[in-house]
């Protein structure tokens, strides 16, 4: 087995249900304008080893209240988590890679001595 493959870190970036990506087109924030899909998205293309979004039942970001996820459809301010499994080296290279779009995320980085400095 490859030895980088033991060297494996996790990145996890919240953000709101449902939240819109920055920077689109006309025609992409027409049609496909959701931040947590578009990060997926560029995460497979990246070939980022493992990726999966978990939805909160309950939570809140940058202080807010407590948003309970008790509907079909849960309200905006509810927490999502894009969790990305990789190399420190394809972990910092997607980070770089959609800097805009992370800018009104929040990301935990574990093992985070290895990654940093990002830029």
């Amino acid at each position: 087995m490859n030895s980088e493959l033991h060297n494996i870190n996790i990145v996890r970036i919240y953000f709101g249900y449902g939240q819109q990506a920055k920077g689109q087109s006309f025609w992409q924030r027409l049609w496909n304008n959701n931040l947590g899909q578009l990060l997926l998205k560029r995460a497979k293309e990246m070939n980022i080893n493992q990726a999966a979004i978990f939805i909160a039942k309950a939570g809140y970001l940058h202080n807010d209240s407590i948003s309970f996820n008790i509907s079909e459809i849960p309200s905006n301010k509810n927490p999502v988590c894009l969790e990305l499994i990789d190399t420190p080296k394809n972990l910092k290279n997607y980070l770089i890679k959609n800097k805009a779009l992370l800018s009104e995320a929040n990301i935990v980085l574990f093992n985070e001595s290895v990654i940093f400095p990002l830029l």
